[in-house]
């Protein structure tokens, strides 16, 4: 994952919870402008200031990280429906798909 995407990742939190660039930065104790300047590329990100970002969004990090981070839940769910399935129904389910 590229720095640039990431940087969009943060905005994709924030506006998931409603928060404004400005109120996620005082919350992790930094400058309003803090976040903005982050997620325009001019401020270097440290992980541990994105680990407080997603810690105040309430955002979890492996959903963060995730390929498709839109869809995470929803591929969680179907991931652990088609865990929680027997060997033959799993079997069903990858012919069904691949025909």
């Amino acid at each position: 994952m590229e720095i640039k995407e990431i940087l969009n990742r943060i905005g994709y939190v924030r506006n998931t919870k409603n928060l404004s660039a400005r109120e996620v930065s005082l919350r992790i104790g930094m400058s309003p402008q803090y976040v903005a300047q982050v997620e325009s590329g001019r401020i270097v990100l440290t992980v541990e200031k994105l680990l407080q970002i997603l810690e105040v969004c309430d955002f979890p990090l492996e959903r963060f990280f995730s390929p498709n981070i839109v869809d995470y839940n929803e591929d969680q769910e179907l991931k652990n429906l088609i865990e929680s399935l027997p060997s033959n129904k799993k079997k069903n389910i990858i012919e069904l798909l691949t025909k």
